[in-house]
């Protein structure tokens, strides 16, 4: 099958709180496009608030439905006439979801769940491979702003670095300044002037040590 089951119908998970599995689930990369697999009527549009995400529900001629859960977008209304291979959305990872994924389920016309295993095939088969375009331009929004935040994180590292070049440079001119202002108050006449000097002389000497300056 082109997509992977991932989930079964009635099986118990600690993510669905060990409840059994109203349908199944099929892994299937975020916006592959979704296709009706009968002919109905949308008759329920999930907003998303819930644990089943972003869906529809379809009622078909026999009174069964078709339940599509966790999908990126909605491509129908409720109230519309659908058929078979008509593009209803696409899959995504909203609502109660561990993953990009299609939750699929089935109730009989008396409103009970069913297995849709059956039409597992099927589903795939008229599922993808094709990419909505609204997955795609998400795909890039998150590639560009991505760059962005490296591009603006390399700008604000290169900021940083030169600030601390220029205080660096800034604290060996000083010293030697410093120095030299020493010297000349020592030939005035102050006497410690020599000493301080020297004391400047030799920080700006560990100062090129320590940064690597010859």
């Amino acid at each position: 099958m082109k997509f992977r089951l991932t989930g079964e119908f009635g099986e118990l998970a600690l993510v669905r709180d060990m409840l059994p599995h109203s349908g199944i689930d099929l892994a299937m990369p975020e916006g592959t496009i979704l296709r009706s697999i009968a002919d109905g009527v949308v008759d329920k549009v999930f907003d998303g608030s819930g644990a089943i995400g972003k869906g529809l529900s379809v009622q078909m001629p026999d009174g069964s439905h078709a339940i599509y859960g966790h999908m990126s977008d909605i491509n129908v209304h409720v109230g519309q006439h659908i058929h078979v291979g008509d593009i209803i959305g696409a899959s995504g990872n909203t609502g109660n979801s561990t993953g990009p994924h299609l939750h699929f389920g089935m109730k009989d016309a008396d409103g009970s769940f069913v297995d849709p295993t059956p039409l597992a095939e099927q589903l795939a088969n008229i599922s993808g491979p094709d990419i909505s375009p609204g997955a795609v331009f998400s795909k890039l929004f998150q590639h560009g702003t991505e760059t962005l935040r490296e591009k603006a994180a390399d700008a604000t590292t290169e900021i940083i670095l030169g600030i601390l070049d220029a205080a660096k440079d800034l604290l060996m001119a000083g010293t030697l300044i410093g120095a030299a202002v020493l010297i000349i108050l020592k030939v005035a006449g102050w006497r410690d002037g020599g000493r301080w000097a020297g004391v400047l002389i030799v920080v700006n000497i560990l100062m090129k040590f320590l940064f690597g300056v010859y």
